[in-house]
């Protein structure tokens, strides 16, 4: 069985974790949503032992979610248009075990998060 770490939370099989996804450490400018301009993030994740959901509190247009694992390869990216899609699903049970970075980019706002798989 594959157990996840995020940063010092630990996430069970059946039980979804939180997954801290904060945004850059260096201010941006404010984004203008429909509930006004802020610079709140948007994008929540939370991860079980066979996916990583991201989840958007509002509509930010199209923004980009990727996954790199601990050699910076590329193992997952999408351009979801945040309109339409306010969930997505990323499957992770076949995924090696490693640290892996989940970046979520939209507007100027960026928002990283690390985890891991045993």
């Amino acid at each position: 069985m594959k157990g996840f770490i995020l940063t010092t939370l630990i996430g069970f099989a059946g039980e979804p974790t939180q997954l801290p996804i904060p945004p850059d450490d260096f201010p941006e400018p404010p984004v203008v949503t429909p509930h006004g301009p802020s610079i709140e993030p948007s994008a929540s994740a939370t991860i079980s032992d066979t996916e990583l959901a991201v989840f958007f509190e509002w509509s930010v247009g199209n923004a980009t979610i990727t996954v790199v694992d601990e050699s910076n390869n590329t193992v997952y990216m999408e351009v979801v248009d945040t309109n339409s899609t306010t969930a997505v699903y990323i499957p992770v049970d076949t995924w090696g075990s490693g640290e892996y970075t989940l970046t979520v980019t939209y507007g100027t706002m960026t928002q990283r998060g690390n985890f891991q798989i045993e």
